[in-house]
């Protein structure tokens, strides 16, 4: 670890480069089968670790060093098991938001970077005119299934917030990663699901059923 100008702490971690996004809270399944990626996982699991997920600017998911975005997101490995097809699965879930900094290329083309945390936006409700939002995220998490069923809420009287609704959806929505990463940097997350309830339901706020 080391200190950066502005005296926050920053860590070497390796780096997911994927077609992606992913923020704190969100799951994502992973086949693992490049050398170099499944160094990064043993390395993680035996030192309880985590890597980043950043997605791609330039480049392809596999075989050679993808141009990546500014900020990513701290990913643990939380399930794992050996495939039928010999592939290695992986189940993993998004922690802290990071920036990242300077970035080297190890000698099987793993990338690792120095990642600050970046400051978590403050939580918020979500507006009555966009509770529309939640209940198509309820849908689409059912209709997909394991393992993303499991961020259905187990209370149906607790209100989801903003954060998680627009968070979600991003996710599984089928978005081009160019619009992904620009919802992504918006840090208000109302603002972020207005921008999105523009794109998935440009007639209104109201869904017809």
């Amino acid at each position: 670890m080391s200190t950066d100008a502005s005296g926050q702490v920053a860590e070497r971690v390796a780096v997911f480069p994927l077609n992606v996004v992913l923020f704190p809270g969100g799951l994502l399944p992973l086949r693992i089968f490049e050398p170099r990626y499944l160094r990064m996982v043993s390395e993680c699991m035996r030192h309880d670790a985590p890597f980043v997920v950043v997605p791609i600017v330039d480049g392809e998911e596999s075989g050679g060093v993808a141009t990546i975005a500014a900020t990513g997101t701290l990913a643990r490995i939380i399930d794992w098991e050996q495939r039928d097809d010999g592939l290695l699965g992986l189940l993993c879930e998004g922690g802290q938001r990071v920036a990242i900094g300077d970035t080297e290329v190890e000698h099987d083309r793993l990338l690792r970077a120095q990642v600050v945390p970046l400051r978590p936006p403050r939580p918020q409700a979500l507006p009555s005119d966009l509770a529309w939002a939640a209940e198509l995220l309820d849908e689409l998490l059912r209709r997909i299934g394991p393992p993303f069923d499991r961020l259905i809420s187990a209370d149906p009287a607790t209100e989801p917030s903003a954060d998680h609704v627009v968070n979600r959806l991003i996710e599984i929505l089928p978005l081009p990663l160019a619009e992904k990463c620009a919802l992504s940097d918006i840090d208000d997350s109302v603002a972020r699901l207005q921008r999105l309830s523009g794109l998935i339901n440009p007639a209104g706020s109201q869904r017809d059923d």
